[in-house]
């Protein structure tokens, strides 16, 4: 009996090393390249001007990792729930696939989050089909992560099968095909009679030309809104015990401090912008525009009275200063501060 239970010593013991080994091979493959950090990108001018070259004539553009990520750059922002931040989206090519590289921190680790995919164009959509998820070295199930996803994704982006797809419908520039070839991403252009740099001119980002236009009339939104409480999200099952005035008195206030909110992010995203370029001409077009929002914090005030005054100082600036404006307000500008005032005015 006394050899018997010496006997299941060593099995026992070399079970706990098994396991202590598994655990260890697990975590070291869990935790691969977990330390990853995306490099600093920036939007290039010269990415601007294939476009152009390219829209005259209906040709390929031709993007390198560089550019892919430039612009990236210029909409992706960290992500943060309770548990996880998402750090960057970094994009790169193998063969003739895209590569997506994501570091994020889960409940405090620091993970390697990657994935490999085919990237096409169809139904006026951006199509990335992913051919695994990882985890480190771990292959996380692809039906698991693009069910996680498909309840993250907005603003044009949606899951559709085992693909994710972006909208290109508000695209000023027509796409007739995308694909990955020689460690490029290849968009084909249809040739358009359209001025590409108009357009973005016109956008200023679109958060502050919307603001600027669809706001003429904003001194006036106040007697607007006596029929618009169900449209601002106001609950009026109240009203019926209440006089007008009083009723008219909670739209007025709860129009206003929304619209205040939407103000103060749009000039703080401003000021962002304003530290993101590097030429006095640039930092004073953009003090303008903040004094345009600064001052439409007064309701009776028409932001048409700087309007000139904005565009005659941003018409002075280089195309490379332009260009440089444009990526710095679209990097900081919350266009939601835009969308918030416009839908309050019904725009």
């Amino acid at each position: 009996m006394s050899n018997l239970k010496t006997s299941k010593k060593p099995i026992a013991l070399i079970i706990i090393v098994l396991l202590i080994a598994a655990v260890a091979i697990f975590a070291k493959l869990l935790f691969w390249n977990s330390s990853y950090s995306s490099p600093k990108y920036k939007f290039s001018t010269g990415l601007l001007d294939k476009i152009l070259k390219a829209q005259e004539s209906g040709a390929k553009v031709e993007l390198s990792k560089e550019d892919v990520n430039g612009v990236i750059s210029l909409y992706f922002k960290q992500y943060r729930t309770n548990d996880l931040v998402v750090k960057s989206v970094e994009a790169d090519f193998k063969d003739d696939n895209m590569v997506f590289y994501i570091p994020i921190t889960y409940k405090g680790f620091n993970l390697f989050l990657w994935s490999q995919g085919d990237i096409s164009l169809g139904k006026g959509k951006i199509k990335y089909t992913p051919d695994y998820f990882k985890l480190g070295k771990i292959t996380l199930p692809k039906d698991y992560v693009l069910k996680k996803l498909g309840s993250k994704l907005k603003d044009g982006a949606a899951l559709e099968g085992d693909s994710i797809t972006v909208s290109i419908s508000g695209l000023p520039i027509s796409i007739t095909g995308v694909n990955v070839k020689d460690q490029k991403l290849l968009i084909t252009l249809e040739k358009k009679q359209i001025n590409i740099e108009d357009i973005l001119k016109g956008k200023i980002s679109s958060s502050l030309q919307s603001f600027i236009k669809n706001f003429s009339n904003i001194k006036n939104i106040d007697s607007s809104t006596k029929t618009s409480g169900e449209s601002t999200g106001l609950k009026t099952s109240e009203s019926s015990n209440q006089s007008g005035s009083s009723s008219t008195g909670i739209s007025k206030s709860s129009v206003s401090q929304e619209r205040q909110q939407a103000l103060n992010r749009l000039s703080s995203g401003l000021n962002a912008a304003s530290g993101a370029v590097s030429t006095g001409a640039q930092k004073a077009v953009i003090s303008q525009m903040i004094s345009v929002v600064n001052n439409m914090k007064d309701s009776s005030y028409n932001p048409y009275s700087e309007e000139s005054s904005v565009r005659a100082a941003y018409a002075k600036l280089s195309s490379e200063e332009k260009a440089g404006l444009k990526a710095a307000l679209a990097s900081n500008v919350d266009s939601s501060a835009a969308s918030i005032l416009s839908s309050m005015i019904g725009n």
